[in-house]
């Protein structure tokens, strides 16, 4: 049996088991939880927060005037908007592509561990994405599901050598979000460690990576007149973000959770801590650890401090989902005690299902 067909075959149940739990989850949230928003509405019951910045999107396009939409890159959009001419709505459209999108991520994600170490270590790593705290991303309108999947496809290319699929893929990934620049090094990492950089054929694939984001500027330069629109938006209102140095947003966070009477808000900022510190560690043991690719760990510390370098730390819980070159340092630390792993993944599904109901009701999650 070749690789690609043994990764697909581990990708089927991971993906079919948790998406029937978050269905679950979701179901007991709108018929015991809050029974008045009604089976019918369970698939409009996934579109929370970004999400519905998303749909907006992807079915009237950005605004004419400066706007908070135009912090949201148009790669994600763009794949729902192609799939609602088949589905004819732009929800349904959405579930789908995120339902294909995972299918690839997983697919990815096992192929990279299954080179790195495995057939065992990549469908365990495989289950815990699937199952992850916070997996209900991957399945409602969120970029995760697509940008795990071209981001595990550009880190798997990269190791491969294969300079055009990977830079291709990591292109992709900066069309969805601002986060896939972090791939740029690492790819000029791998590619400089395995010295391919033959009659600089390499160095112009890298440069296609950053030209989603060039090319949506331009375009926003012509729509609305601010080429920077992406970033002035980061700082609107809306959002309320500023660069800052990210023990300064740990501040921020730690002081907002302490001082508030609000318990929601206080759970809120905890969880924001709790992730941002566990990505953190992550990228620490990376480093630390001599079997981890070097550019495994850049793309993890870099993808980190991209969403860490904030006034405050906000959806850490769901950012960290994109630290996914991480499974390998859990690989590793728990191949001691292999017959732990399913307890883990139980673990973690059942955390999993409560994070599913916190975002089925509205609250926020990340």
């Amino acid at each position: 049996m070749t690789a690609a067909r043994s990764s697909w075959r581990g990708v089927i149940a991971p993906l079919v088991s948790s998406r029937v739990v978050i269905a679950g989850a979701v179901l007991l949230t709108i018929t015991v939880v809050v029974p008045t928003i009604g089976i019918g509405n369970a698939g409009s019951d996934l579109v929370q927060w970004d999400a519905q910045s998303y749909m907006a999107i992807a079915g009237h396009g950005y605004p004419a005037t400066p706007s908070y939409l135009d912090a949201f890159l148009p790669g994600f959009p763009l794949l729902v908007r192609a799939a609602s001419f088949v589905t004819q709505d732009v929800v349904s459209a959405a579930l789908l592509v995120c339902l294909a999108a995972e299918a690839f991520a997983l697919y990815f994600v096992s192929r990279m561990v299954a080179a790195e170490r495995d057939a065992k270590a990549a469908r365990f790593a495989a289950l815990l994405l699937a199952f992850a705290p916070t997996a209900v991303f991957l399945t409602a309108p969120f970029t995760e599901a697509p940008f795990i999947a071209a981001a595990a496809a550009a880190l798997f290319w990269g190791r491969q050598g294969r300079a055009a699929a990977s830079c291709s893929s990591a292109a992709v990934a900066v069309a969805l979000r601002v986060t896939g620049l972090a791939l740029l090094p690492a790819l000029a990492l791998e590619l400089l460690l395995r010295s391919r950089w033959r009659a600089n054929r390499d160095l112009l694939w890298l440069a296609l990576i950053p030209l989603p984001l060039v090319v949506y500027c331009a375009y926003m330069a012509m729509h609305s007149g601010d080429a920077l629109a992406i970033f002035h938006a980061e700082s609107s209102p809306s959002f309320g973000q500023a660069p800052a140095w990210p023990w300064n947003g740990l501040a921020t966070s730690w002081n907002t959770m302490v001082a508030t009477s609000d318990g929601e808000v206080r759970s809120i900022f905890a969880r924001e801590i709790a992730f941002g510190l566990l990505g953190l560690a992550a990228c620490a043991g990376m480093w630390v650890s001599h079997r981890i690719p070097r550019s495994f760990a850049l793309y993890c510390s870099i993808a980190w401090l991209m969403t860490a370098s904030l006034s405050f730390w906000r959806s850490e819980p769901r950012y960290i989902l994109a630290l996914f070159p991480a499974l390998l340092l859990t690989v590793d630390l728990t191949a001691p005690f292999r017959v732990a792993r399913p307890a883990m993944v139980a673990a973690s599904a059942v955390l999993m299902c409560l994070g599913t109901v916190v975002f089925a009701e509205g609250r926020w999650l990340g």
